[in-house]
């Protein structure tokens, strides 16, 4: 007897790492994730954390789905209420600017001689403009000492506000005419990292005493031992991939040979097809071996049908598009509106 029906996985099931042993340079094993999973591993939680540890173990250098977010400029000043609405996204970049892009983790800005606005390593010495809350009257105050970004950062943090915020176009010009130099440090920067789908970093793991620096030009991040390091993107290591668990209608048929002449197959039809459908509340959904495999579903089954006295001969599963998951019955005893393939992939 042939009969098939429906089953359907929980949209709900957590996601699943793939730890592999290929190695790769970091754009190419994020390629591989893409084009045979989700993508490199991301990680949004402390549970998807202990997940992504657990496939990871002991290994060291193992790249993850974490890189810079270059378009994540800010100000150094952390008051939120000193911009006004819709000032704290002011930017007079020049022509080309920024572009740096991914070479560095953490980038700073400053401002040129005609008021537009560069990027530049945030090591380099230069001189700066603070701001000082305490005099309305002339609250930017050129310094004429040469220190890197962080350096003036704390000299204006020390002895005035902060390094000058840029609100608007007329504070702008009004530190246009204080520059002496071509560059000129203002108090914009980046230093955030995001993940490869695009979302923040909101759970850090970096190694104790080891997060990326000013002057660190290693802009992809590994796992070393559960704990994250960032590494020349070019080098090749071992990575974990994930794949999002999605809703998903399987097409079973089953192929049973029944020996006893007494039992109506017919009548049990929909009896069977319940207990498959069952399956969803059986199976470890979280486990990907045991939806793909004979393992699962075909343990399962098997003593379903000695229950009912019958013998079970093979399983043949679909997903909504056709693709094939287990070996075919025969070919005689393929019900005709399915495949007729069960290929494993």
């Amino acid at each position: 007897m042939v009969f098939s029906g429906l089953c359907f996985l929980p949209s709900c099931s957590p996601r699943f790492y793939v730890y592999v042993e290929t190695p790769m340079s970091w754009s190419d094993a994020q390629t591989h994730c893409r084009s045979r999973f989700t993508d490199l591993a991301t990680v949004h939680n402390e549970t998807e954390l202990a997940q992504l540890n657990q496939v990871i173990g002991g290994y060291t250098n193992v790249w993850i789905g974490l890189r810079p977010d270059p378009e994540a400029w800010r100000w150094s000043l952390e008051n939120q209420d000193y911009p006004g609405e819709g000032e704290a996204g002011f930017r007079m970049w020049a022509a080309g600017e920024p572009n740096a892009g991914l070479s560095y983790y953490i980038f700073c800005g400053a401002m040129l001689k005609t008021g537009e606005w560069a990027d530049m390593p945030c090591i380099t010495m230069l001189f700066f403009i603070c701001y000082d809350d305490k005099n309305p009257s002339s609250s930017f105050v050129f310094v004429y000492l040469a220190m890197s970004w962080t350096g003036a950062q704390q000299y204006c943090r020390d002895h005035y506000t902060d390094l000058a915020s840029v609100r608007n176009q007329t504070e702008n010009d009004q530190m246009k005419k204080m520059t002496v130099l071509t560059y000129t440090w203002i108090g914009l920067y980046r230093d955030s990292w995001k993940w490869t789908d695009g979302s923040p970093l909101s759970c850090s793991n970096w190694v104790p005493g080891l997060a990326p620096t000013a002057a660190q030009t290693d802009t992809c991040a590994a796992s070393d031992v559960g704990k994250w390091i960032n590494l020349g993107c070019s080098v090749k290591f071992y990575f974990v991939c994930f794949a999002d668990s999605v809703m998903k209608k399987l097409l079973v048929q089953v192929v049973l040979k029944n020996p006893d002449s007494s039992v109506d197959m017919e009548e049990l039809n929909q009896d069977i097809l319940q207990k498959v459908m069952m399956l969803k509340d059986v199976l470890d959904f979280s486990s990907y071996s045991d939806v793909t495999t004979s393992s699962g579903w075909s343990r399962h089954l098997k003593s379903w049908w000695r229950t009912y006295g019958l013998f079970f001969e093979t399983t043949c599963w679909h997903d909504g598009g056709g693709g094939p998951l287990l070996p075919a019955p025969p070919a005689e005893l393929m019900h005709p509106e399915l495949p007729h393939s069960c290929d494993m992939y």
